[in-house]
């Protein structure tokens, strides 16, 4: 019976040594398949990490791999991304060269101060305002009396 298990145990060490992690030829492998920098879902190459899909750090296979900034790599690790839409999503990425497809996002900032401006050029004040001051202007005028 204890040699049952020692034999038991052995095999499972040699599958585990078989199945041992390699990371640097996964990332040598994601390269040559994927590559254009950057996480897939944000383009952002800071912090860029090598995400295996299904959590087989010993799978190396290129439709197993994923570049992924570590926040969306730990979103994808806790479930909050479905497989299909990564994979999805990757594919794009590198159908588009890593070029971002949300650069209209970046002058949002300005556009949205120079309407303000618009704005208030049209309508100096708002009704709210108006009426506070012609609250502030009444109650001056009795305490005037």
């Amino acid at each position: 019976m204890m040699g049952d298990v020692l034999f038991y145990v052995r095999q499972m060490a040699m599958e585990v040594i078989k199945k041992s992690r390699n990371q640097s030829e996964a990332r040598r492998i994601a390269e040559l398949a994927y590559p254009y920098p950057g996480c897939c879902l944000c383009g952002q190459t800071v912090g860029r990490e090598l995400a295996h899909l299904d959590h087989e750090a010993s799978n190396n296979d290129p439709d197993n791999l994923a570049w992924l900034c570590n926040h969306h790599h730990w979103m994808y690790d806790a479930g909050l991304f479905s497989l299909a839409a990564l994979k999805l999503q990757r594919s794009h990425w590198q159908d588009r060269k890593g070029e971002r497809t949300n650069a209209y996002m970046k002058d949002a900032g300005k556009k949205a101060a120079a309407t303000r401006a618009a704005n208030a050029i049209k309508k100096r004040r708002s009704d709210a305002a108006r009426k506070a001051v012609a609250t502030r202007r009444a109650n001056a005028a009795r305490i005037a009396q």
